[in-house]
């Protein structure tokens, strides 16, 4: 099913093919209906489906263009002097266009197959304890008034709006164990195009929502009124929506979606601070500054997301 091919199908004959692709698969897959995504702008009805608990969407396929060229952006004047100030504290000796380009994609035409992909990405890891347990009982003491809490992503806790607690820790996960996991139910992980495409979801800006990004606080801020970047995309997906949030793909050494926080916690100004969240940005001399050991080893914390193949 082509992306194309999926937009001339009426509202019914959507209906009838999601139902009975639901029934074609060998994973329990139920059909919960279409959603129309994002509000406002460009709309797309997808195809929604459970599996195990989550909720996935029908990513439609084709021949697509992915990767970005850096000629077409259009930065704004607030953009373009937080890259300048940027460029002449670390001694950056070009433009913010060749930047861009350098921590972007190239422009390629790829063929995507259609399949299911998982609608919000799993912390990787992330396993539920009793807040009973001593460890949590002291932080519970030491933040009484905190709604959450994170030790390091080590262990925490959440705090229900009713007063209740769910405690949580991180257990050590390898690429290569999630990967064997998802493979026992018939899932994989995304391949690196595959990622960007279901990002941008046909997008040629340099962010999904378009070039424009916010000169007044990063992305992490919640408190601002400007909240694109959380809102899911054209595919009704929860991507990218914070550089820390790194997400694991089939190729174990790298990431998409982030910096793991690097161009923000180095105090790199707010147009740095946005471009992780770039459909096509992929900083190789970032990962080279991570720990080795973290690519193949020490991915727990990080996020991954499901994909259900399509016969």
């Amino acid at each position: 099913m082509e992306l194309q091919e999926w937009q001339k199908l009426s509202e019914e004959q959507k209906y009838r093919y999601s139902e009975e692709l639901a029934a074609h698969l060998s994973q329990s897959v139920i059909f919960k209906g279409l959603r129309f995504y994002p509000d406002g702008g460009p709309e797309l009805s997808i195809a929604i489906f459970e599996y195990g608990g989550a909720l996935f969407s029908l990513m439609p396929g084709g021949e697509v263009q992915i990767g970005y060229e850096a000629d077409n952006f259009r930065p704004t004047d607030e953009q373009i002097e937080s890259f300048q100030d940027t460029a002449e504290e670390y001694g950056f000796d070009r433009d913010i266009y060749s930047y861009v380009q350098s921590v972007t994609t190239p422009p390629r035409k790829v063929t995507i197959a259609p399949m299911l992909v998982e609608i919000q990405p799993t912390k990787i890891g992330l396993e539920a304890i009793s807040s009973e347990e001593l460890k949590i009982q002291n932080v519970l003491q030491d933040f009484p008034d905190s709604p959450s809490v994170n030790c390091g992503d080590r262990y925490g806790f959440d705090r229900g709006k009713d007063g209740s607690v769910a405690a949580w820790q991180i257990i050590s996960k390898t690429q290569e164990d999630i990967a064997t996991e998802l493979a026992t139910e018939g899932l994989r992980l995304l391949t690196f195009d595959e990622w960007e495409y279901a990002c941008g979801a046909g997008s040629t800006t340099l962010f999904r929502w378009g070039d424009f990004s916010p000169s007044d606080f990063y992305p992490t801020n919640n408190i601002a009124d400007w909240k694109l970047h959380l809102q899911p995309n054209l595919f009704g997906l929860h991507i990218a929506q914070n550089p820390y949030d790194c997400e694991i793909i089939s190729d174990k050494h790298t990431v998409r979606g982030g910096d793991g926080g690097f161009s923000i916690c180095g105090g790199m100004g707010s147009f740095l601070g946005w471009l992780p969240l770039a459909t096509a940005y992929w900083q190789p001399d970032v990962l080279e500054c991570l720990d080795e050991e973290w690519l193949d080893e020490g991915i727990s914390g990080n996020f991954m997301r499901g994909v259900i193949p399509l016969p």
